[in-house]
């Protein structure tokens, strides 16, 4: 386990929180299980009470965007020591599939103190390593997804979800280009 490559699921936490009341992965045990069906780890049991303690998660996290946002090194760093200590991370060291020793957070304790340890701690090392500007809250007014910025450049202003409708509009000109290049060859070989 990458606890780095686990910082993604703070997003997929936090942006859960802005899809329909019906669509939310918090609504239900069984909708929190297909939320994380991809993740092995987290596949436990899960209570009414881990429901009620990741809805707890989600806002906190979300305030941890929120002060990176806002450019308060100070505030993300506090909040999530906060969480480090409220949601403690139990690492060991193990070997698998012909890997040498590496670490992985203990499978012990619920689900909610899974996903806790994974995303705080994921995220702490991220913004240890990368820094407070990586975490980011979607430029467009009406969205509050959040998202983490892996750009080589650092200039990601767009969710996940916003990124692809702007990539698409962006490359719509080229497309037109591109086509219109095609139809003066075909026109220009059917003429010859």
């Amino acid at each position: 386990m990458n606890l780095a490559s686990f910082a993604e699921l703070a997003v997929r936490l936090v942006n859960s929180a802005v899809c329909e009341a019906d669509a939310d992965p918090l609504r239900s045990q069984e909708s929190f299980r297909e939320f994380v069906a991809d993740c092995p780890f987290l596949a436990v049991q899960v209570t009414p009470a881990d429901l009620g303690r990741l809805r707890l998660l989600r806002t906190d996290l979300a305030a941890v965007f929120t002060r990176a946002v806002e450019g308060s090194d100070q505030g993300v760093a506090d909040r999530l020591n906060a969480l480090l200590m409220i949601h403690p991370v139990h690492p060991v060291l193990v070997t698998h599939d012909d890997e040498p020793l590496h670490l992985h957070l203990s499978e012990a304790g619920s689900v909610t103190d899974r996903y806790a340890a994974t995303t705080v701690a994921s995220l702490s090392i991220l913004v240890g390593q990368l820094g407070v500007h990586r975490l980011g809250i979607c430029a467009i007014a009406s969205c509050n997804r959040v998202y983490i910025d892996g750009s080589s450049n650092k200039s990601r202003r767009y969710c996940a979800e916003h990124s692809l409708a702007r990539l698409n509009v962006t490359a719509l000109p080229q497309r037109r280009a591109d086509f219109t290049a095609e139809q003066s060859r075909s026109v220009t070989s059917a003429i010859s």
